[in-house]
């Protein structure tokens, strides 16, 4: 009987020390960035989280900074976007965007910010990825719980910030504080090193990226992209009419742009029969953005086009390339040109043109026209995507 009790009693002193070990372990190491740990460089400064927990991390970081300047979008806009920018004249500026979103995500991550301080400045990265209406479910990591309203606008009772301690004693908090803590590395070397090494070049590298885009990012199987879904009718527009009503009602100042991505993910759009889709859906942006604008009685939010081709999207494909990480995400020095006009610090030559519904259609036939001009100045960039999409096409069917 003693000896059992002396075993229990050892057994409980073992776990409890098991879990508070863990606890501390991962309060130190704060794999998501929420809790109010010290960060060492090469240690646990550098938080290599994947893209399920960047959005539970940014909900409950947006909670703690509570920042009152945001960046919203996709991949594009974290890899490019700089919160640093001169341009930006606000207390604090947090990168709010998250990897393969949609808009439906965008808004309520924009809600939760707002409610929680008043935005006053923000710049959302539109991308035509974020507008496949059979794509605008919550994502990996997504949860409901973690807002502080609804998408209504009514406070949210799931909503607790008790929540985040009980993660503490995770074994998945525990395994991404492990993998931090081994493998503390710059985002940078991380993005240009690695990836060219293992698959063989950066060519390589963008022609991977751009199959992933034609075979999965613009299209869920079974379905072709579109911005209506057929059961329900609901439009994948609505959510960015209720972003900007609520950014329009309160007086909040947004700047959007569509992304620079490189022209060879143009002509991958393109060489998949989504080209029209995609003027189609800038038209409507413009038209919603000036409907919103109306209603309010105020100037349209700045809307800058940096897609297309030009001097920087057409950056010839090197393994140490000035601009681009691949052809989807952009690096900072870009970004940097692109926030500039953003903030009308400077307008860079050739490169974003602010559309709106009266330049809309010449905007839009010029980069057609700049399109057969990059076909005719890079003929092997060109064919080598059209192969690819003939070769994708065949894995969709």
């Amino acid at each position: 009987m003693n000896k059992s009790k002396s075993y229990l009693k050892i057994s409980v002193i073992l776990m409890a020390t098991a879990i508070i070990t863990i606890v501390s372990f991962n309060w130190f190491m704060n794999p998501y960035g929420f809790y109010h740990s010290l960060e060492i460089k090469g240690i646990n400064k550098f938080k290599s989280i994947s893209a399920g927990k960047l959005r539970m991390a940014n909900a409950w970081n947006i909670y703690k900074q509570k920042p009152n300047c945001i960046i919203l979008g996709s991949s594009r806009s974290i890899y490019g976007l700089n919160s640093n920018h001169p341009g930006w004249d606000c207390q604090e500026v947090y990168n709010l965007a998250h990897h393969g979103t949609n808009m439906y995500e965008t808004l309520r991550y924009f809600q939760h910010a707002h409610a929680l301080e008043a935005q006053k400045r923000v710049v959302l990265g539109l991308d035509f990825l974020m507008f496949n209406a059979f794509d605008q479910k919550g994502k990996q990591g997504f949860d409901e719980s973690s807002f502080i309203t609804t998408a209504n606008g009514n406070i949210n009772s799931q909503f607790s910030s008790y929540k985040k301690f009980l993660m503490l004693g995770s074994i998945d908090t525990l395994n991404d504080s492990i993998q931090i803590l081994f493998n503390e590395n710059d985002l940078e070397a991380n993005q240009n090193l690695e990836k060219i090494q293992l698959l063989g070049g950066l060519r390589k590298l963008f022609r991977k990226v751009e199959k992933k885009h034609m075979n999965k990012t613009w299209y869920k199987r079974p379905h072709n992209y579109q911005f209506f879904a057929p059961e329900t009718g609901q439009s994948s527009f609505d959510n960015l009419r209720k972003l900007l009503d609520i950014a329009y009602r309160d007086k909040i100042d947004l700047r959007m742009l569509i992304s620079p991505s490189h022209a060879r993910l143009w002509e991958a759009l393109h060489a998949v029969g989504l080209w029209s889709k995609f003027e189609q859906w800038k038209r409507e942006v413009v038209t919603i953005n000036e409907q919103q604008a109306k209603k309010y009685g105020k100037q349209p939010f700045p809307l800058w086009d940096f897609s297309g081709y030009n001097a920087y999207t057409t950056e010839t494909i090197t393994d140490n390339m000035k601009w681009y990480w691949e052809s989807s995400h952009y690096k900072q020095e870009l970004g940097n040109i692109v926030l500039n006009s953003v903030f009308e610090a400077k307008i860079a030559e050739d490169f974003g043109v602010l559309i709106n519904a009266k330049n809309i259609d010449k905007h839009l036939a010029d980069i057609r026209i700049k399109q057969q001009q990059y076909r005719k100045s890079h003929p092997i960039d060109a064919a080598e995507v059209k192969k690819l999409a003939e070769e994708t096409a065949k894995l969709r069917k």
